[in-house]
């Protein structure tokens, strides 16, 4: 999930990495053909472009059961860089993809979606085995166009080691994680690892903790956007802005200067007993320690019974309107969302699953996923949010951390946002 877009022109669609997918067994996106036979010429051929390079080999297999039982339907795998970038220029130019994975939370997504360029999903056969707390979060302006198959979610990844020889027990409430942080920090170990070097790391903090905590902060924000309201009339920020400064006394000395690399390997050899991010550290993290005993906790709150976890949809399929062969197109889509098919997919990542019924998530981060079973989730607020506009609020973050100015942070917080939907 560490995306971000990527400026790119019509020359980025030169070179792009095509992978067969139809009786292959390599995988890699690199290669342009794979060498399969040539599809007869009774089969319709489809192209699945899909953003995650890390899903390649096991789409492939995928591709091959579905070949089994549909030899009529060949399939070709299309992974490439700037996957964002290069699906909005096909889809604007006429030429796209037809199945594609998307992000509903994206807003030049969204933009696109809500200007007919994707086939709306919301009452098809296709969403009848979502989740419904992950329907609801992944829709439109009240609509779906996107099925969810995989998703995100952030919280703290812990030393289980050192939190038992330390006899610490997991924190469910804010004071409870700032008490662990003092008795691991009097114990000579360092509590928190932070990477403020790179202001994305620091705008996700932002928005998951703007989410979780401000009372109506999409409300209130979407006023701020329309010029209704002002960020410094909202008494909830000075104390929000606090927390985030409060937090990283408990973090090493060089915060300014660790990058996310940095953060994850310092973690995976043991120099700290919580960071924060993304279960999608999780595989990097095993393979740097496979010996590091770890796991994963959701970020508490003041109360605990107020718990709940941002949740994004980080693999979600769908249809251009203008896209060739949309029969086949749904076909290939019921069979990629079955149970079988989900679990098989996620098995590698451990992500957890937006189609009901599956076993998916690692144990590290079963938590987390119990969160989200019991539909303690909230969708990441920047959703709503124009282009551009997450990568300033975490610049101005970055800012707060050096100056350690709260009051000035709040003006530029109300800079960046006020009336920004009317300019």
């Amino acid at each position: 999930m560490r995306k971000s877009m990527v400026k790119g022109g019509i020359a980025a669609l030169t070179g792009l990495s095509l992978v067969v997918a139809a009786g292959c067994s390599s995988g890699k996106s690199e290669s342009a053909n794979t060498g399969s036979a040539s599809p007869e010429a009774s089969q319709v051929k489809i192209e699945y472009f899909q953003m995650k390079p890390e899903g390649v080999d096991v789409v492939n297999e995928l591709f091959q059961k579905f070949q089994e039982s549909n030899p009529n339907i060949l399939v070709e795998q299309n992974n490439v860089p700037n996957p964002e970038n290069v699906w909005t220029m096909r889809v604007s130019t006429d030429d796209a993809p037809a199945v594609f994975t998307h992000y509903p939370h994206n807003s030049v997504f969204q933009k696109m979606a809500k200007e007919g360029q994707v086939v709306d999903l919301t009452n098809d056969p296709l969403m009848a085995n979502v989740q419904p707390a992950i329907a609801d979060l992944s829709k439109i302006d009240g609509k779906n166009y996107l099925v969810p198959v995989g998703l995100a979610t952030l919280g703290v990844y812990y030393n289980k080691d050192l939190f038992e020889s330390n006899n610490i027990a997991l924190p469910t409430t804010t004071a409870e994680l700032y008490a662990a942080a003092e008795k691991l920090q009097a114990a000579g170990v360092t509590p928190f690892y932070f990477h403020d070097k790179e202001y994305n790391g620091i705008r996700q903090e932002v928005v998951f903790k703007m989410g979780q905590t401000l009372p109506d902060i999409e409300q209130f924000l979407d006023d701020v956007m329309n010029g209704k309201a002002h960020i410094t009339d909202n008494e909830a920020f000075k104390p929000f802005a606090q927390s985030l400064l409060d937090i990283r006394q408990y973090g090493q000395k060089d915060m300014m200067g660790t990058s996310y690399d940095d953060a994850l390997r310092d973690f995976a050899t043991g120099k700290t007993a919580m960071w924060f991010t993304g279960i999608w550290a999780i595989q990097e993290i095993a393979k740097s320690n496979p010996d590091l005993n770890f796991a994963m906790f959701p970020f508490p709150t003041e109360n605990a019974a107020d718990l709940k976890t941002q949740v994004s949809v980080d693999t979600a399929i769908g249809i251009p309107t203008r896209g060739k062969n949309q029969a086949e197109a749904k076909k290939f889509i019921e069979f990629m969302t079955t149970k079988e098919s989900v679990e098989k997919y996620l098995a590698t990542a451990g992500y957890p699953s937006g189609i009901k019924d599956v076993q998916s998530g690692r144990e590290e981060i079963t938590s987390l996923t119990q969160l989200i079973n019991d539909g303690k989730i909230y969708p990441t607020i920047e959703r709503l949010w124009p282009p551009g506009l997450n990568a300033e609020v975490g610049k101005a973050t970055q800012e707060m951390f050096i100056t350690k100015d709260i009051g000035k942070y709040l003006d530029a917080l109300d800079t960046i946002f006020y009336n920004v939907l009317n300019q």
